[in-house]
This record gives C-alpha cells, sequence and structure tokens, in this order.
C-alpha cells in the first residue's frame, strides 16, 4: 500500500498515580463544595529536536499522553516516513523514559467502561490508547502536472458525500477539515517544502549549508516527478466507532479498508495536463516576429478574426497576408471564417496523467529508530 505514519497521538493511563509531573506549569484544583482535592491540571511541554522538530509530552500523575510526527522527530524532512505502530512508539517511549515515565504498552485485552444512564457503552483498554494518526503516501504524477492532478480530484465528492476544499493557489486540496471523524488531503509536496524552507531561512540561525542542500535535492526531486501528497487523518470519532484505537491489537492493516477513498476517486475519473500559450507567445516561438510588440499586434487582430470580423474590411491588402502569413506559421487561416469547434488555438497539449507510487532515490535518508533515539532534545517551552 505504500502507506507510512505522519502523525500520532497516543495516551495511556495509570490508575493508581504517583507518576512525574510533565509540563510547562500546573493548576491546583479543589471542589468548593466538598473541599475535596481534585487531580492537578497540567499542560503541556513543548521538546525540540535536532531539525526544528517538536514533540509535546505531558503527565498529570495518572495520564502520560505524547503528541506529535515520529516519522519526522530528529529528521530533515518526512518525504518517506515509519510504517510501523511500533516504530513510532518506540521513539515515543524513548523520550518518556528521559522524564522517568512508564513507558506505552501494548493492549491485551479490552472491556466495557461503566457510563451514565442513558449514554452509550465504550469500550476501554488496559494499555495504550490511539488518539490521532495520519496514513499518508507520495504520487508521481509527472512534472508540472501536480496542479493539474489536485485539480482534478477537487472535482469530486469522496466517502460519504465529504465534499472537497481547493485552495486558490491550486496546490492543496481537503476533504472534512473541520470533520471530528476524518480529514483527507492532496497537496504539492515541493511547494510545501519550499514554504517550510522560506520561513526557516527567514529565522535567526538560518539554514545549515548541509541542511540547504539536501532539501534543495529534495525540491529538485519532487518537482522532476511531480510529487502530490496524499494524507489520510483519523480522529477519535473515527477511531472509536471502528475499534482501531487500541495500540497492540489493531495492526497496521486494519487502517487500510479506511485509506481507499482517492484510490476510489481515481479509479472513476481520467484527469488531464493540459499545456496552453498565448497566441502571441506562440508566434514568438516560431519565429514569425521577432518582438513582443509585432505579436501583439497580431495577436490583437486574431481576436477581432475570432469574434468574427472580416479583416479585409479594415486592413490594406498588403498589411492582410502580412498578419495572414505569421498566423499560418501557428496552424491559423484568417482567410477562413473562424469555427470554434474546428480549433483551439491556444491548447498546445492535453495529456491523460499517469499516476504511479513514489520511487525512493538512492541518496535519500530514510528513518531509523535506532538514531533518533541518540540524538540529543531538549524542552522548548
Amino acid at each position: 500500500m505504500n502507506f507510512f505514519i505522519d502523525q500520532l497521538f497516543i495516551q495511556q493511563d495509570h490508575s493508581e498515580g504517583g507518576l512525574p509531573l510533565v509540563g510547562r506549569h500546573m493548576i491546583e484544583r479543589i471542589d468548593l463544595e466538598t473541599g475535596e482535592k481534585l487531580p492537578p491540571s497540567v499542560n503541556q511541554k513543548i521538546l525540540e529536536g535536532s531539525f526544528s522538530t517538536k514533540l509535546t509530552i505531558r503527565c498529570d500523575g495518572t495520564r502520560v499522553r505524547v503528541e506529535g510526527n515520529p516519522s519526522r522527530w530528529q529528521r530533515i524532512d518526512n518525504l518517506f516516513g515509519l510504517q510501523s505502530i511500533d516504530e513510532c512508539v518506540e521513539i515515543y517511549n524513548h523520550v518518556l523514559a528521559f522524564y522517568n515515565l512508564p513507558p506505552f504498552t501494548k493492549n491485551t485485552r479490552f472491556s466495557h467502561r461503566q457510563t451514565k444512564d442513558g449514554k452509550p457503552s465504550s469500550l476501554v483498554g488496559n494499555g495504550a490508547e490511539i488518539t490521532l494518526i495520519d496514513w499518508t503516501k507520495n504520487h508521481e504524477v509527472g512534472k508540472g502536472r501536480e496542479p493539474s492532478f489536485i485539480r482534478g480530484l477537487s472535482s469530486m465528492q469522496i466517502g460519504r458525500g465529504r465534499k472537497p476544499k481547493l485552495y486558490p493557489d491550486g496546490n492543496t486540496c481537503n476533504w472534512g477539515e473541520a470533520s471530528t471523524w476524518m480529514m483527507t488531503k492532496l497537496y504539492n509536496k515541493a511547494t510545501e517544502f519550499k514554504r517550510h524552507l522560506l520561513k526557516a531561512q527567514r529565522k535567526k540561525i538560518g539554514v545549515e549549508p548541509h541542511v540547504l542542500e539536501y532539501i534543495t535535492s529534495l525540491i529538485d526531486y519532487c518537482e522532476s516527478v511531480g510529487v502530490v501528497r496524499e494524507e489520510h487523518s483519523f480522529r477519535q470519532t473515527l477511531l472509536k466507532r471502528h475499534n482501531l484505537q487500541f495500540y497492540g491489537i489493531v495492526t497496521e492493516q486494519d487502517f487500510y479498508q479506511h485509506l481507499q477513498d482517492i484510490e476510489n476517486a481515481m479509479k472513476t475519473i481520467n484527469i488531464s495536463h493540459d499545456e496552453h500559450q498565448s497566441i502571441a507567445h506562440q508566434l514568438i516561438a516560431s519565429g514569425a516576429v521577432d518582438t513582443l510588440r509585432k505579436a501583439n499586434v497580431t495577436m490583437s487582430y486574431f481576436s477581432m478574426w475570432q469574434h468574427g470580423t472580416d479583416l479585409r474590411n479594415i486592413l490594406s491588402q498588403s498589411n492582410f497576408y502580412v498578419h495572414k502569413a505569421r498566423l499560418k506559421t501557428i496552424g491559423i487561416d484568417i482567410a477562413q471564417q473562424f469555427d470554434v469547434s474546428r480549433m483551439c488555438p491556444t491548447l498546445k497539449r492535453s495529456e491523460v496523467i499517469e499516476v504511479k507510487p513514489l520511487r525512493v532515490p538512492d541518496w535519500y535518508k530514510m528513518p531509523v529508530v535506532a538514531e533518533s533515539n541518540i540524538l540529543p532534545f531538549r524542552a522548548y517551552a
């Protein structure tokens, strides 16, 4: 399936309590009616690793929670990432050990949780619970064809009537952006790399030369083959509805049946990539004229002819044949009446986009959990 994990939020409750408090600050709470001391409220601590990567961690004494992108942690990029949940949890457990917190453990059983009257029953396990997970993969669509591919799929609803939202630049499309169930996303990976690189370059510390060289190579590679990233973000409502929250019981394959919306959409539509060029630029490219001014003059007469004007009535005979000769070099004959059904003078090429899984280049540095776990990190905030 070529999917890997792009983001993972996971937590585990320890009913016996007594765990170290981890966060930025804590708020003590007391029940004003009974005077009973309530569990403290602890906010999250942000950790920063190499290459400006971040995770968040929190423990209020009983619940341990980590949020972040394990495939990106301590790495320059995440064009390709970790394919198993176990690898992601191994990275998180290394961080927990630094704060003397117990590791996330696999569920071996689950049972029904006691709920209030009138509320539906829910399940609770004896291990870690996944509250959000993003699955992603890369498509190779061809150089310069990313916007055409994204715009083509943005014309379709996917899943159960999830409507598309195409961003104005045409490089991103979301389905179910504000959903508590699931969000699906397509975006131009090279464009995303450029945005993050520009943001990093604006910082005081800038970008180290070897990092800049590697990111530039990634951008060049993504642009050369046309990389579109497909992402599926599974929110807590969907995870609980399909019992996908139990780490250790659920497998990677259990998620795959829910990752078919984009694949199914691609099976029902042929997306073409069209290349357009103005009449003026076609005239220059063909050598019919040597200046843009001459090209624009001829293009203006072409527009008049296109709207039904007989140019013989407004041009001298010699001038008419000058513009006729120029336009003939790009396949337009203004001596004939314009027929829109027989020509599309600005369309240079139209090709059906072929979609392939993205190949991993030989020079690409794949994620290695052991390497991520030996690199230092610090509390950021």
